[in-house]
């Protein structure tokens, strides 16, 4: 459960994640994944919080809220929205960033499965994307200066999907576990009024 923490400390501070101008698969093309619906949750040491995972009732996209509570009481807040792609006998989530808006533009490539009541997730390899860019194997750019480092793939979605398919295993290595939220369901007996 510790790679949790590293992984949205990643998310939520900005790390060196790769961002792609494109999606996986087009937003719309393919039906969202249901698997995936629903209240996610962490709980560790250091910090705690919860994912909450629905769809956008305009867009018919995923929307996704994040809450990070820290232990000294701080509580950090993202958004996303995006789609669910399956490539192969893989899954992964597009997500762009709403919340905080001066986040990058781009689409957040994170592998998931569902297992029983887990959501695993694992992002993409900063250094496995660097050094493709580097051998131009993919399409992108590297940006590293005194205090900024960023990654940004440009390749097309086509050649981006067979590179994800071909390098899946080294470009998402490591996993985190996420629970499933399951909240007792209401009890209405008694709430019917009596006619007197």
């Amino acid at each position: 459960m510790r790679y949790v923490t590293i992984l949205f400390m990643v998310i939520f501070l900005g790390g060196c994640v790769p961002y792609s101008d494109n999606p996986l698969t087009d937003p719309n093309k393919e039906k969202i994944d249901a698997a995936v619906l629903g209240t996610w949750f962490w709980n560790e040491e250091s910090d705690s919080g919860f994912v909450h995972i629905g769809l956008n009732k305009e867009s018919k996209l995923l929307q996704v809220i994040m809450i990070e509570h820290d232990k000294d009481g701080t509580i950090d807040v993202s958004e996303f929205n995006g789609n669910t792609s399956s490539l192969g006998n893989n899954k992964y989530l597009n997500l762009k960033w709403v919340r905080p808006a001066d986040e990058p533009k781009g689409y957040l490539l994170i592998k998931y499965s569902t297992e029983g009541e887990s959501l695993v997730i694992s992002i993409l390899n900063a250094q496995v994307i660097e050094n493709a860019i580097k051998e131009g194997s993919l399409k992108g750019t590297v940006c590293k200066e005194k205090y900024a480092y960023s990654l940004s793939i440009t390749e097309e979605q086509k050649k981006l999907q067979q590179f994800v398919l071909k390098h899946d295993k080294e470009l998402f290595q490591e996993k985190s576990d996420l629970n499933r939220l399951s909240l007792p369901q209401p009890d209405f007996k008694g709430t019917a009024t009596s006619d007197n």
